[in-house]
């Protein structure tokens, strides 16, 4: 309530004290529930299961519970009966422990009381496409007291970023409008990650295999356990990013080379166990890259263009409870900003939704989506994040990289030289490595695809494979001493490292 105060005389200020104290006296008489109670946020987290929670208007009830929604689980509501006094204020929000692509974090869900009343408040841990037991419950009993009328929900955003648009335009006219690799017979059956956050490897490998049966004709089944296995960057079922480097030159400590594993001879158990090298390498990526680099979303029409040359790109994507639940159809969102999932696209299709969907194929088995696949809107989701396309050249022969331990401490050389294209060795070829010591060196063994003490080794190249020479440094000790202390070394079985 306004109260005015009319103007007096100058002198009177007996009568202005008055009409402030009346003024006071009526405010104090005006009753509380006449006042906008302040909003506030009652957070409660997996240590409240089981809770009664008492929720007050203009309350909201914030949840927060430990998921990975890369692994397509994730909290969800379990549907209340008719007449029930809770409902959904907003999108959930997800904050993960770190950048990596599968990385787990904190879900968190928001409610809000439309009437007074008691009542349990319900959520599951599960795939929604999944008619099978939860993985994980949470409940709280919620009194909801003073709630007068129905609330306004808090709304969110729908937080889709805008997808960039190529500086080539032109090109357009270049690309169909229209393209899928699938259609040609370019995809391999969809793999499941289960409840590991390795999406990032399933992406890695899904690229190189679906690039294998474009250009060979064959379905090969890779090993994405290899990489989360076996990457020495701390990456694993809590997120990883793009390991194509272990697909072309990187060698973890105890493998005989780079390259890709076969799935059967080192197949997906969904956790991180060891590496327990060596294992063998049958396919090897020339090189990748990044359509419009690392941390952006390329232009639609950039990555159109690597799909269509270089087979299907493996990209990010922002995954939510509205992403896990797709079933079919051209999702459009709700979406979500913060990329947290790797996935691979393998075509696109401008005539369908308002600007045109990619065809995104997905590492959560085939009972998602449609057949394990999602069209998806340009820029939904950011999707197409980071995307990264590789360059695979068919051949039947095999690398065999030399090294030598420290650098510059000698040298390594082979016989026969590589008798196939790319620097490579006709499969079989058996070849000869010596090692040969620089000036204060000594060799000491072999490492990787080849052992011994022996200086001279052979090598069979069955496999893309790696061979390293070990040297240690000098030093003399003296047999005999001369006068001025000046020592006399004699044959090399005096010198020890």
């Amino acid at each position: 309530m306004k109260i005015q105060i009319m103007p007096v005389k100058r002198g009177s200020r007996f009568a202005v004290v008055m009409v402030l104290a009346l003024a006071l006296a009526f405010a104090a008489l005006v009753p509380a529930q006449a006042q906008e109670p302040p909003s506030a946020e009652i957070v409660v987290t997996a240590a409240d299961d089981g809770s009664l929670i008492q929720l007050g208007a203009g309350e909201v009830l914030v949840v927060q519970l430990q998921a990975q929604p890369s692994t397509g689980y994730g909290w969800q509501p379990v549907a209340p009966g008719e007449g029930d006094i809770l409902s959904q204020a907003g999108l959930e929000e997800f904050q993960a422990e770190s950048n990596l692509l599968g990385a787990s974090g904190t879900q968190t869900l928001r409610f809000q009381a439309v009437r007074d009343g008691d009542t349990t408040l319900r959520l599951e841990y599960r795939r929604p496409w999944e008619a099978v037991a939860p993985e994980d419950s949470f409940s709280v009993e919620v009194r909801a007291l003073g709630v007068q009328s129905p609330t306004e929900t808090v709304s969110s955003p729908t937080a889709i970023a805008e997808t960039p648009r190529s500086s080539e335009e032109g090109d357009q006219q270049e690309l169909p409008a229209a393209f899928n690799w699938c259609d040609l017979g370019g995809c391999t059956p969809v793999r499941d990650q289960g409840q590991c956050g390795s999406c990032w490897a399933f992406a890695t490998v899904g690229s190189l295999e679906l690039n294998i049966k474009i250009q060979e004709g064959q379905a090969e089944d890779l090993s994405e356990q290899y990489l989360v296995s076996c990457n020495e960057l701390s990456w694993g079922c809590n997120g990883g990013w793009w390991g194509h480097d272990y697909h072309t030159s990187m060698v973890p400590q105890g493998e005989e080379g780079a390259g890709a594993v076969l799935e059967a001879a080192f197949p997906y158990v969904a956790r991180d166990d060891p590496c327990a090298p060596p294992h063998h390498h049958e396919y090897q990526l020339q090189s990748w890259a990044y359509v419009a680099g690392e941390w952006a979303v390329a232009p639609v029409l950039d990555i159109k263009r690597a799909i269509y040359e270089n087979g299907p790109v493996a990209a990010a994507v922002c995954v939510n409870s509205a992403f896990q639940s797709y079933a079919g159809g051209l999702f459009t969102g709700p979406g979500c900003s913060v990329v947290n999932h790797a996935v691979v696209l393998v075509g696109w299709d401008d005539d369908q939704g308002e600007s045109g969907v990619w065809y995104l194929r997905n590492s959560w088995g085939a009972d998602w989506g449609e057949g394990g696949y999602m069209r998806i809107g340009y820029g939904v989701s950011n999707v197409g994040f980071g995307a990264n396309y590789v360059t695979y050249v068919p051949s039947n022969c095999y690398t065999l990289a030399t090294g030598v331990s420290p650098d510059g401490s000698g040298t390594v050389s082979l016989d026969p030289l590589p008798n196939c294209l790319e620097e490579q060795y006709q499969p079989g070829t058996e070849v000869q490595l010596s090692a040969q010591a620089s000036s204060g060196w000594r060799f000491t063994t072999w490492s990787g695809a080849a052992g011994g003490e022996s200086s001279s080794t052979t090598v069979v190249v069955d496999g893309h494979k790696s061979a390293t020479a070990n040297f240690k440094t000098e030093v003399c000790t003296p047999w005999l001493v001369l006068p001025l202390g000046l020592g006399v070394c004699w044959g090399y079985r005096r010198c020890r490292s």
